[in-house]
């Protein structure tokens, strides 16, 4: 175990330990390995690394009622997540998939250890043509989206900019489609 800082949406730092960061497709990889998952999850591409390193880099910056974030991105119909939601806010990016649980057990691709949040409190999911949308696995606290709560099973499509209500978390949720531009060689 590793001694980290926790967070709160509303409150200061306090202390927590967490488990290391691994490499399996469930878990969120952390700096310096940010760039190792980029490149895997673009198949090494250089230029869709490119497209994609800014506005993780500058996803903080589009927040406006929080300093939390949980930000889809899309490249080449592939998705992935990338955010600050750590004791450390560094940023963390996910492999790509197409569902990620949210919550305090160390299964789920984003921990939140903080009061009120279940063992696995949430799942997000992203198809290609819909986009991204977020269900809650019948909880106690609830999931919430812009204010309103979710009933257990139902899936809530998501837009850039909602903020949503997890336990006594509250994030934003940003959207970010990297097409990769197209190169005419003739």
């Amino acid at each position: 175990m590793i001694s980290s800082r926790s967070f709160s949406a509303d409150a200061e730092p306090r202390s927590f330990s967490a488990a290391p960061v691994s490499h399996d497709s469930s878990t969120v990889a952390s700096p310096p390995w940010l760039l190792d998952t980029l490149f895997r999850n673009l198949s090494y591409d250089l230029e869709q690394v490119a497209d994609v390193i800014d506005p993780i880099l500058t996803a903080q910056n589009h927040c406006h009622r929080t300093d939390w974030y949980v930000q889809g991105i899309v490249s080449d119909e592939r998705a992935f997540l990338s955010t600050n939601i750590n004791g450390d806010r560094a940023i963390q990016v996910t492999l790509c998939g197409t569902r990620w649980l949210l919550g305090q057990s160390d299964r789920c691709t984003v921990a939140l250890p903080l009061p009120g949040v279940a063992d696995c409190h949430a799942a997000l999911n992203f198809e290609p043509g819909p986009g991204f949308f977020l269900t809650d696995l019948a909880t106690v606290g609830g999931t919430w989206v812009n204010g309103r709560r979710l009933d257990p099973a139902q899936r809530h499509s998501l837009q850039d900019g909602d903020l949503i209500k997890l336990g006594s978390l509250r994030f934003e949720f940003l959207q970010q489609h990297c097409d990769q531009p197209v190169w005419d060689l003739d």
